[in-house]
């Protein structure tokens, strides 16, 4: 399909409303990581104390892409892209294609397979993996536009291979969506009810195949002086086919989140982001499949700037319970400062943070006899993209993160840096 599509001329002749556009880019990145921790060392048996230990990675490639949309006389779009990465340690090969039609009396189809193909040599593995993921969506409109109704039905083919540790195994899956929305024109509120399962089978192993449901809940709103709300709800619940001894997958699931904006002046806006997940297990251990909540919260303020800038600041919560394994459990405060740029298709965006996480048992307050247990610590952290144009049709694309910790227990400090570059030319 990638071939035929290459050997296409760059614009296609328009046969009345039918029209082409096809655009090439070509380019190399490149990325850096390196983690630094404490590792105990051995002269033969004899243990010589703790030492700073990095893993440090780099990687470069040529990349190239191909795009082609088309939008025919009737109304029918198509769109394919393909990406390339050749490199020496990583080969990457990803296609995606999307078409769109409306046969009528409020009905819209969406295609959309992709397939994705890559080899990794990182870090002195080799870990190949195939993946093929079709899926389609037809959706219904009524007359008014105040309700739709989506059916969404897909696979998901995935396979993996070479000579690395290999911790996802193969699978063969099928998905099942079902939604509806109401969204009047006069109305405050807006809702979306959705119902789906997933049904996966492995052909690694004979305990993992199983089903899981899905039940999703959407309310949008209005609020005065301009405001806005939204709370997006979702409840799974995973039980294997085959009876199985591990609840490992036996367990439900669930997430929320809600946020508010509020603008209190003509570029001061006041915003809420609070999210709740967690799991709870059929029968849970106090090892790996045990029972936890994950709350967190984020106040801020944003401040529209000139010349396209924004900066959000706020404070940001976290707390982890686990009613059964008291170690995992700890509390988590931060400072959050966020400055973005998007102005004539370039996006800038610089995430700084610093805080401090507590752990309600700390292996440094109650015994260093206990290697397992966590240590509380002291974090700075950053993270930054930024996607822009240069002359002469090149485009640069920037992006890194970085995080340092100081836990109470020194052996536990930590300290992590990644940073990627991919510039290439549009034609």
């Amino acid at each position: 399909m990638v071939l035929a599509v290459l050997c296409s001329p760059r614009a296609v002749r328009a046969q009345g409303r039918d029209s082409s556009v096809v655009h090439w880019e070509l380019g190399v990145a490149s990325d850096v990581t390196n983690e630094f921790y404490y590792e105990d060392t051995f002269d033969d048996t004899t243990f010589t104390g703790t030492k700073l230990t990095g893993t440090p990675e780099r990687r470069s490639a040529m990349v190239a892409a191909f795009e082609l949309a088309r939008l025919s006389g009737s109304g029918r779009r198509l769109w394919l892209r393909q990406e390339a990465t050749l490199g020496d340690k990583l080969q990457r090969s990803y296609t995606r294609a999307e078409w769109q039609g409306e046969p009528g009396g409020g009905w819209r189809a969406i295609l959309v397979p992709e397939l994705d193909m890559s080899r990794d040599q990182s870090f002195g593995g080799d870990r190949r993996e195939l993946r093929f993921f079709p899926h389609a969506r037809l959706r219904h409109r009524s007359l008014d536009r105040s309700q739709s109704w989506d059916v969404l039905v897909g696979g998901d083919w995935f396979r993996a291979g070479g000579t690395s540790d290999l911790s996802a195994l193969d699978r063969n899956a099928g998905r099942g969506w079902l939604r509806w929305a109401l969204a009047p024109l006069d109305a405050t509120w807006d809702t979306e009810l959705g119902y789906g399962a997933d049904v996966r089978a492995f052909p690694d192993s004979t305990v993992r195949d199983h089903v899981e449901q899905h039940g999703s809940l959407t309310l949008r709103g209005l609020l005065p002086r301009a405001g806005a709300v939204a709370i997006d709800m979702q409840l799974d619940r995973r039980r294997t086919i085959y009876e199985t001894p591990s609840t490992r997958d036996h367990f439900w699931s669930g997430r929320a989140d809600g946020n508010a904006f509020v603008p209190l002046h003509e570029r001061l806006t006041a915003e809420a982001w609070v999210s709740v997940d967690g799991y709870r297990y059929d029968d849970p251990d106090t090892s790996v499949y045990f029972d936890y909540q994950l709350w967190t919260a984020l106040p801020a303020l944003h401040w529209s700037l000139a010349r396209g800038w924004g900066l959000r600041l706020g404070p940001r919560f976290e707390r982890l319970w686990a009613p059964r394994v008291e170690s995992e459990r700890y509390t988590q405060l931060s400072a959050v400062i966020e400055f973005e740029r998007l102005q004539a298709g370039d996006w800038l965006s610089f995430v700084p943070s610093v805080g401090w996480r507590d752990y309600d048992r700390s292996a440094a307050t109650v015994s260093l006899e206990s290697p397992d247990l966590h240590s509380s610590y002291l974090f700075a952290s950053g993270e930054f993209y930024t996607d822009f144009g240069l002359p002469a049709l090149l485009r640069l694309r920037l992006s890194g993160s970085g995080r340092y910790e100081r836990h109470e227990d020194p052996s536990q400090d930590a300290s992590g840096l990644y940073f990627a570059v991919d510039l290439r030319r549009r034609f």
